[in-house]
């Protein structure tokens, strides 16, 4: 019985450095940037205000993985910039309908924020109950690359969901995308 019950201290203590010990930091830089002041007084409060928080409002852990990238992200600034500076300017924008897998609500969105998050397109409407973005994308004068742009958002939402996703959402990436009927 004790080695059972050593074997379960151990792991909440793994969890707490593994989980509470960042967000307390957090929350007490959180602290600190509030007040202005980084004294070792405002530091000390902000630790054990941050302890009353996370000790009375317990979150459940959500497991971060390291798969989500930024290179998407500042490929397409630097695709941004030149478009901007190149002299003969944006010729042709593109808006369309992008399907995607996720029927969870919170990594629907969170998949939507991190596509809107690429530079040169913005997510310009959604339809939560039928999966759907309509997104803008610049400077696209062919077809293939509307196409590309809709395979990168369908590609970030694949990061996301293996980042921050359920099984079930992991899952849901194997199925096949339902038919858009516009």
């Amino acid at each position: 019985m004790t080695d059972v019950r050593r074997i379960s201290n151990a792991r909440r203590i793994a969890l707490a450095w593994r989980y509470d010990v960042p967000l307390v930091a957090g929350l007490t830089v959180l602290w600190a940037l509030l007040w202005g002041s980084w004294t070792p007084l405002t530091l000390l409060c902000g630790i054990v205000v941050a302890l009353l928080v996370t000790q009375a409002l317990p979150l459940p852990p959500v497991p971060l993985s390291a798969r989500f990238s930024i290179v998407l992200v500042v490929v397409a600034s630097f695709r941004v910039a030149w478009v901007a500076f190149r002299p003969r300017g944006v010729r042709r924008s593109s808006i369309t309908l992008v399907q995607l897998h996720s029927t969870s609500e919170m990594t629907f969105t969170l998949a939507t924020l991190a596509i809107s998050l690429v530079p040169g397109s913005y997510v310009a409407d959604v339809d939560l109950r039928r999966r759907r973005l309509l997104l803008h994308v610049l400077d696209t004068e062919r077809l293939e690359q509307v196409e590309d742009e809709r395979r990168v958002a369908l590609r970030i939402e694949a990061m996301v969901i293996r980042a921050l996703g359920s099984k079930q959402d992991v899952s849901e990436l194997s199925e096949p995308l339902p038919e858009v009927n516009r």
